[in-house]
């Protein structure tokens, strides 16, 4: 009898072993598993069996990045063209939401097919565009059902041009902003950003044709720009908490004066409105460009929520340097940590022997 009971227990427990458990788990299960998958081995999953033969097709994010492609593959057409043949697959059988498109790989994709898929992938309310580090010969057009994405909560561009369409009325989901390499004109810049009244991260790099930036919204905690301009302006931004600005000048251009400019410092009119921030990072072509006037010992409005410092590539042969730092460290009176780095130290060491 014992026997009997313990063979039918064995046969019990070799059935158990049998059952497909993660085939029949919900499918908003298996997409969690699967898209922490490189995209790869999730398409490779088809093999198992017929009921996971177009699962990956349906999956709610995909990264296309260098693990999409064969690392002996080098030329960017073919690249693309590898990364077309998965697109073709999943626009063929994709049923449910897109909340997420990363290109990371670097390839040349064909505007033609780079156009019908951003439409795609507007129709599946997609919540993350991320588009980086690929070649164009030339700067590509943005499509303008980009900004039809009510869902979209993070958009980051690289290598286009980025003009608003006249039916534009704002990102209103918008968290994350990442422009780089973008071609831009200001007053576009400044209306995008007036229009994401969501938006709490803004980063912008190596900007085309940016001469005047103008930052205003009343939600963004985080500022980080890397790039050619020739001036700046804040605006109301009373939850900004840090902020990362490195200078590039842009030699030979000459933009409109505007009225906000007047005659007062730079020092004064642009960290005069930084009084919540709690952290600070400015480079050395900027400390000149903030000490164009008579530069104050202290700032009328301190810095008393500023804890960390950072002032990279300052030239200690520059006036206009030394004194932009020295008002700001007097300005800070809470400072905890502090980080300066120096530019041109080898020349700056000649220059004061030789003083």
């Amino acid at each position: 009898m014992n026997n009997t009971r313990k063979h039918q227990k064995s046969i019990e427990m070799e059935n158990q072993t049998k059952i497909d458990r993660i085939s029949n788990l919900p499918w908003d299960v298996l997409d969690i598993i699967l898209v922490h998958l490189p995209l790869r081995e999730a398409a490779r999953t088809s093999v198992l069996s017929s009921k996971w033969r177009y699962k990956w097709t349906g999956l709610s994010q995909f990264v296309f990045d260098d693990k999409c492609i064969h690392s002996s593959m080098v030329d960017k057409a073919a690249r693309w063209m590898e990364i077309m043949k998965i697109i073709n697959k999943v626009q063929s059988s994709h049923s449910g939401p897109i909340e997420k498109f990363k290109l990371a790989a670097y390839c040349c994709p064909n505007q033609s097919d780079f156009d019908q898929w951003i439409a795609f992938l507007t129709k599946k309310g997609i919540k993350e565009l991320i588009i980086q580090d690929f070649s164009f010969i030339k700067r590509f057009k943005l499509p303008s059902c980009v900004f039809c994405c009510p869902k979209l909560s993070c958009l980051e561009l690289f290598g286009c041009i980025f003009k608003l369409p006249a039916f534009f009325k704002g990102f209103d989901c918008l968290k994350s902003l990442k422009l780089s390499q973008v071609f831009i004109v200001s007053d576009t810049l400044e209306s995008l950003i007036c229009n994401c009244p969501a938006l709490e991260r803004l980063t912008l790099l190596n900007i085309d044709h940016l001469a005047f930036v103008r930052i205003h919204n009343p939600n963004l905690k985080y500022l980080k720009l890397d790039s050619k301009f020739e001036d700046i302006c804040f605006g109301y931004n009373p939850l900004l908490v840090s902020v990362d600005i490195r200078m590039i000048p842009m030699y030979g251009w000459t933009i409109p004066w505007r009225p906000e400019q007047g005659k007062v410092c730079n020092l004064i009119r642009v960290l005069g409105s930084f009084g919540g921030i709690n952290r600070l990072c400015l480079y050395g072509q900027f400390l000149e460009f903030l000490a164009n006037e008579d530069v104050p010992q202290r700032l009328p409005t301190m810095l008393n929520c500023l804890s960390a410092l950072e002032i990279r590539e300052v030239r200690f042969t520059s006036l206009r340097d030394v004194m932009s730092l020295i008002s700001i460290l007097r300005s800070s009176p809470n400072l905890k940590d502090l980080l300066i780095t120096v530019s041109y130290l080898k020349k700056q060491l000649l220059a004061f022997f030789i003083w």
